[in-house]
């Protein structure tokens, strides 16, 4: 008897499988055209992709590497003039690259670059234009960025903005860059004679950095700092 239950079952259950072949046959030959359509769809935007990224992105990326070589090396000697705007030879500038080689990863340093040259020729407000279009993965690239951006907003007399800026930078594993940035901001407070707050952020770097950096200048005089806008908040 169970024997019987058991082969009724199994019969059922294949009964069931059956059907629902049946029924994904059905399915398919009834919308055979549009799956077709939607496979040919995605076959074409793989397709699309890969020609992009082989035949127009990678050509443009070694270009703009090249064209960036030259900016680098301008900027290590300080001509920022000509990095923005290019020389009397074949160099144009990095100022046009930003905008002709935004896709790549270049043109993007490109931008930080602009941004620092602009920086440094005291000109603030195009450099933070500049610097608030780089998007970057590395760290390094990406504190410098942001701390310039506060050292901008600081230079143009809008410190608070500067300091946002600053406290985004110091969130960096670089307990060096992060001690710079925290004692920057501490400093940009005095500025504003908000002493509490810039108590904090030197009470912050002793507590969180003291022991980690000895013989490092801010570090060995943060009781001074600590000291002198602890007498100021009274």
């Amino acid at each position: 008897m169970a024997k019987g239950k058991k082969n009724d079952a199994t019969g059922k259950e294949l009964e069931s499988i059956e059907h629902a072949l049946s029924s994904s046959e059905a399915f398919i030959e009834k919308n055979q055209k549009k799956l077709l359509i939607g496979l040919a769809i995605v076959l074409v935007a793989v397709l699309g992709y890969l020609l992009y990224m082989n035949y127009y992105l990678a050509p443009r990326e070694k270009q703009a590497n090249e064209i960036i070589a030259v900016g680098q090396k301008y900027y290590a000697q300080e001509k920022y003039a000509i990095v923005l705007n290019g020389d009397s030879l074949d160099f144009e500038g990095l100022v046009p690259m930003v905008k002709k080689f935004s896709m790549t990863t270049s043109g993007n340093l490109a931008a930080a670059y602009v941004g620092f040259a602009y920086y440094k020729q005291g000109e603030y407000d195009n450099a933070i234009k500049y610097l608030d279009k780089v998007s970057t993965k590395d760290e390094v690239l990406a504190y410098t960025v942001l701390g310039t951006i506060g050292d901008a907003y600081v230079q143009k007399g809008e410190v608070e903005k500067g300091i946002e800026y600053f406290l985004k930078a110091s969130k960096t594993s670089n307990s060096m860059v992060a001690v710079t940035y925290l004692q920057k901001a501490g400093k940009a407070y005095e500025s504003l004679a908000q002493y509490d707050k810039a108590l904090k952020m030197y009470e912050s770097i002793k507590a969180e950095y003291s022991n980690q950096l000895p013989g490092f200048a801010p570090i060995d005089d943060i009781d001074k700092y600590i000291e002198k806008a602890s007498s100021l908040t009274k």
